[in-house]
């Protein structure tokens, strides 16, 4: 399999989206540092999938271009990149969506019938409007998926 390829990011983004997406069973289970740990991941591994498009020798320049240039249209994608960058490197320079989107807080949620625990961790998205970060993570791989559908490239995840 290799590490090469956009492909093989998108889908470690997507297997990250999966961890970030499942919840706790038990509150035995329930830890918060690694739910947000695994949602910067998230973030970092999906903006990431750009830099692997980018490199990738499979893919041609038109395709890539204009799939980069697209990445670079989408809001929820340049929240990623804020994100991405801004947990990686402490400070955000260079913000992409308004003053720089980030993390606010964590919000529990606990359904005491079935025993499950949902975490969420609330972001501002640069322009002071809060949004979850699962939903945010399901939209940036949506994004991710029409981009590079749009340009011929594949995203169907290997059998």
């Amino acid at each position: 399999m290799g590490n090469g390829g956009y492909r093989h990011q998108l889908d470690r983004a997507r297997r990250f989206l999966e961890r970030v997406l499942a919840g706790f069973e038990g509150l035995e289970d329930l830890n918060d540092v690694e739910f947000q740990d695994m949602m910067w991941s998230f973030f970092q591994h999906c903006w990431h999938v750009k830099d692997w498009l980018h490199h990738d020798p499979l893919a041609l320049t038109a395709q890539k271009t204009a799939a980069l240039a697209l990445a670079h249209q989408s809001s929820a994608l340049m929240i990623c990149r804020d994100l991405c960058n801004g947990t990686k490197h402490l400070n955000l320079r260079h913000p992409s969506s308004g003053v720089g989107a980030s993390h606010q807080y964590m919000d529990l949620d606990i359904d005491t019938g079935l025993g499950r625990y949902e975490v969420d961790c609330i972001i501002d998205d640069g322009r002071g409007t809060l949004i979850s970060g699962k939903r945010l993570a399901q939209d940036c791989i949506a994004e991710w998926e029409l981009i590079l559908q749009s340009q011929g490239l594949a995203t169907a995840r290997p059998s």
